[in-house]
């Protein structure tokens, strides 16, 4: 088993720092550091980090910015073990542990907002994202942990749908839409919208979560407006709900599709990212898992 702590994220981004079982080593931007980070919004000394038995464990030592792991700040002072294949975000620094942390940890990283390269010059932006990718890392654990602690596949629905229209401040509605794994059929419709809706048979576009069941993968419409870069057919529909911007998720499983997640904008253009697809992708699989988990245990 290799033993290491690595930069993902970062100016050192690539490197890696050996670490010896039972030994202790203190990581922060102190040049007598066992393991010096070159991020200046981190702490002299940091936190500590040692290995007993194979298993990792972390101290934060009362740093000024926290040390974030697991969707949450550690307690300073008091040692937490951290797996392999989670993220340690240390000011503008994202770490990880084990030979395998860069590869199990990219696609996780990408569905948090991770998608480009660090930026020196551009440190107020970087700030900003790295500010972000630990929301969505909050988002995403809490989310996680609240679906599997659930009893019913309704719970985990309901559970979606709220964290979803509560992380997402630009969204004007979404819809969690279930479907008949055996038919196709939608059985069940679930939505909050900012605004009143006159008329629930038109929360969402049907067009849209259509080509995304059909097609299985997420469907995306940045601007209604601009018929050359989007589908007609849907850019039209949406056109006439005077919808600008969508996107539709689909919740597979190994038994197939069970539903979709859809969320819209009225009237900004470009209202999603390619990391808000990864994102709901991500937890549309964490719903599926759990969905699934809870036949097995009915049947």
């Amino acid at each position: 088993m290799d033993l290491n702590l690595s930069i993902l994220v970062g100016k050192d981004k690539g490197k890696s720092f050996k670490l010896k079982p039972d030994k202790e080593y203190i990581v922060g931007r102190h040049s007598k550091n066992e393991i010096k980070i070159k991020d200046e919004n981190i702490s002299r000394k940091h936190f500590k980090i040692q290995v007993k038995a194979n298993r990792y464990f972390i101290t934060d030592l009362y740093s000024k910015n926290g040390t974030f792991v697991g969707g949450k700040d550690l307690i300073p002072g008091v040692e937490t073990e951290v797996g392999e294949g989670v993220p340690i975000i240390i000011g503008m620094t994202i770490l990880g542990l084990g030979s395998i942390s860069d590869s199990s940890l990219k696609q996780f990283l990408d569905s948090a907002g991770f998608d480009s390269e660090m930026s020196d010059k551009e440190e107020a932006i970087e700030q900003k994202r790295i500010i972000a990718i630990k929301k969505n890392m909050e988002f995403i654990y809490y989310v996680n942990n609240s679906i599997m602690d659930s009893k019913d596949k309704e719970e985990i629905l309901e559970i979606l749908l709220d964290s979803i229209f509560n992380l997402f401040k630009r969204i004007d509605r979404c819809v969690i839409i279930s479907v008949d794994n055996k038919t196709g059929e939608i059985n069940n419709i679930i939505y909050r919208s900012r605004k009143p809706i006159s008329d629930p048979e038109k929360i969402y576009n049907r067009e849209l979560v259509e080509q995304a069941l059909i097609m299985n993968k997420p469907v995306m419409i940045k601007d209604s407006n601009n018929v050359e870069d989007e589908d007609e057919r849907i850019t039209e529909s949406l056109q006439l709900m005077k919808i600008r911007s969508a996107l539709c998720v689909p919740i597979t499983s190994y038994h197939g599709v069970r539903g979709a997640i859809y969320v819209d904008s009225l009237e900004r253009p470009s209202g999603f990212r390619v990391s808000d697809v990864a994102l709901l992708k991500n937890i549309s699989g964490r719903a599926a898992l759990a969905m699934d988990s809870i036949s097995s245990q009915m049947s």
